[in-house]
């Protein structure tokens, strides 16, 4: 009966939400308390005092100034995962600590007051208004499931990646193929400089939330410090994968929240704190963490091994613990996460096997990384980085075979198998995997949403020089037969500087006859695509299965006639007074000039690097 009694209780307090301090009344000198946690789950209590109001920090949007002298800061200050931490005043909450100063000797800080937090962090969802949610489900933590929303992208998300609307422009935004192109895969915008997130002086910043990350090589831990940098997050070699099926099973206010960009055999965890509960939503940080508005990751509870004191700004070491909910907002004042939405994860599943002499390595690594048509890439290109590095810690140079595919629900796998080679080890490597290049395209399509079930990858590693970086070309021929079937011979140089000579067979189509023409030889990785640009998301994948590998030649005679792509289709030779009809002044994407094409494939021996082009003349059609 005691027991009953004490849940009955306990209960009704649990779901009524803290009461507020309104801003207009906080004022100087005013004391309170607040909560966050320094070790374990439980929070604890520390002092603070009011030192002012400061008005339109950032764009409508007050903060409150703040300094603690309480003993369990003396030494560290306010640190960074302390965002969020909710500060009371009269036993009302007040604010959430936010921003702070580098390298200040005292514990003073910025906090959110939480009326701007409840005002962003529970704005309805687009969700609510425009049907389901690919891959995020509504669920009772008691086990029951419904289905949550989701937002398909829009032809200006689309056009924000591919301006012309086309897949090769998308293409272009990750960079040319064998570099980084992660560094390069179009994340959210990251917040002004000049709103209080990074001043590159002396005033107040973000508190920046430490992004946890475990099982990642030194390479990739170096590429996710490059893409994240513009953002208040700190990926730091701190913490561990955690245990899923540890830890609190709710969120409590001055408790740690982690959102979970990647996990399983890697972890990327960016741990702030919790500010306030009102029943399923969750409101924490205080400040964004890529303030990309609505966005969908998963939440957990985590446990804060301990608080690492330093002379620029201390910090926090943790790691996630049980998945209690969804992310749901990202804004300015703070970041909100619903307890009864289950958001899926996109798994990525990599095997690496290395070759060394007589010695042969096999590993593999399976994670999951955020379903987000913004980053679902970069992080899958952050975790596959990391796995081949491990096999091949070497700056050496090396050829790469990657076979990767690309699961989409309804639809066939995109396959691509890459030859590649790379004189700098894993960066090069991760830059020709096609089944990574294909996401942003895929996700940012505008002609539906897209769900990806899962990328595989698997890559063999040799250690060694087989490529040929072409140097010239030579034609046996001054004028190239029309309806014939020629040769090129490509010079190319290797590695140790040795030229060698490899003739390429390609067609010289009839209609080419008595003209002059490009004639472009390359890898076929490297080559422009012959394509008309996508107008349904079947010419879309049609369009990425026709990428071609870095292992064979691809010559190509390309006209300086014009022909017109209309409708997703090509229409070659169009004399001069069809084109002038159907050019068009207005900006409607209807038919686009093209200049057609013939493109003939041969094998090579080894990976190929370079591009050369020549004019060329076709000669004349053969008299009858």
């Amino acid at each position: 009966m005691a027991a009953a009694l004490l849940l009955s209780l306990a209960a009704p307090a649990q779901a009524k939400p803290v009461e507020t301090f309104p801003l207009e009344k906080v004022r100087r000198g005013q004391t309170g308390y607040g909560m966050t946690t320094m070790q374990g789950t439980t929070p604890e209590r520390f002092e603070f005092e009011v030192l002012s109001v400061i008005k339109n920090f950032l764009p409508k949007m007050d903060i409150i100034l703040v300094k603690s002298d309480d003993p369990k800061l003396k030494v560290s200050g306010f640190w960074q995962g302390m965002s969020g931490s909710p500060l009371y005043i009269d036993g009302k909450l007040a604010c959430a600590f936010s921003y702070g100063f580098r390298f200040n000797k005292v514990a003073i800080g910025g906090c959110t007051p939480i009326h701007y937090m409840k005002r962003e962090g529970f704005l309805p969802r687009r969700m609510d208004e425009q049907g389901t949610r690919a891959g995020s489900r509504r669920v009772s933590r008691a086990g029951g499931r419904t289905q949550a929303p989701v937002q398909a992208a829009s032809i200006e998300d689309w056009l924000a990646i591919a301006p012309e609307g086309t897949v090769a422009s998308a293409m272009d935004k990750l960079g040319p193929a064998r570099t980084p192109w992660l560094l390069r895969a179009p994340l959210p915008p990251a917040p002004a400089r000049g709103q209080g997130l990074d001043d590159g002086g002396g005033g107040l910043v973000a508190a920046a939330v430490p992004l946890a990350m475990s099982g990642f090589s030194a390479p990739a831990f170096a590429a996710a410090q490059e893409v994240l940098r513009a953002y208040p997050i700190e990926p730091m070699r701190a913490g561990g994968t955690g245990s899923a099926n540890e830890g609190p099973r709710r969120f409590q206010p001055g408790g740690a929240i982690g959102v979970q960009l990647i996990r399983g055999d890697m972890s990327a965890a960016a741990t702030g704190t919790v500010s306030y509960v009102d029943g399923d939503r969750v409101l924490g940080f205080g400040h964004p963490l890529f303030q990309a508005g609505e966005l969908y990751a998963p939440v957990a509870t985590a446990e804060i091994h301990t608080v690492i004191p330093s002379a620029m700004q201390a910090f926090i070491v943790a790691s996630p613990l049980r998945e209690v909910g969804s992310l749901v907002q990202d804004r300015q004042s703070t970041i909100m996460a619903d307890t009864s939405l289950d958001t899926r994860m996109v798994p990525v599943d990599i095997y690496v096997e290395t070759k060394h002499g007589g010695n042969t390595q096999r590993g593999e690594f399976h994670v999951e990384v955020i379903n987000n048509r913004l980053m679902t890439g970069t992080f899958a290109g952050i975790a596959a980085m990391s796995a081949i590095s491990h096999y091949l810690p070497d700056r050496d140079r090396v050829t790469v075979m990657i076979d990767s595919s690309v699961h989409l629900r309804g639809y066939e796998p995109l396959s691509f198998t890459d030859y590649l080679y790379a004189d700098d080890g894993v960066g090069g490597v991760i830059g020709g995997a096609r089944g990574l290049r294909v996401l942003v395209p895929l996700l940012n399509n505008p002609f539906q949403p897209v769900e990806i079930e899962r990328v595989e990858l698997k890559a063999r590693i040799r250690y060694d020089t087989n490529f040929g970086t072409i140097e010239s070309l030579r034609l046996p021929t001054a004028e190239l037969p029309p309806g014939e079937r020629s040769y090129v011979d490509v010079v190319m140089s290797t590695y140790d500087g040795s030229e060698l000579v490899e003739r390429v067979p390609f067609d010289v189509p009839a209609e080419l006859s008595g003209s002059i023409a490009t004639l472009e030889v390359t890898s076929g990785d490297a080559a422009d695509l012959d394509i008309a640009p996508p107008q349904d998301f079947d010419q879309l994948l049609a369009a990425l299965r026709k990428f071609l590998p870095g292992n064979v030649f691809a010559v190509t005679l390309q006209s300086a006639e014009e022909g017109v792509a209309i409708d997703g289709h090509l229409i070659r030779d169009l004399p001069a007074s069809a084109l002038d009809r159907l050019r068009s002044s207005t900006s409607t994407p209807r038919p686009q000039v093209y200049r057609p094409l013939s493109r003939s494939l041969h094998p090579s021996r080894r990976v190929i690097n370079g591009k050369q082009s020549i004019l060329v003349k076709v000669g004349p059609p053969p008299t009858r």
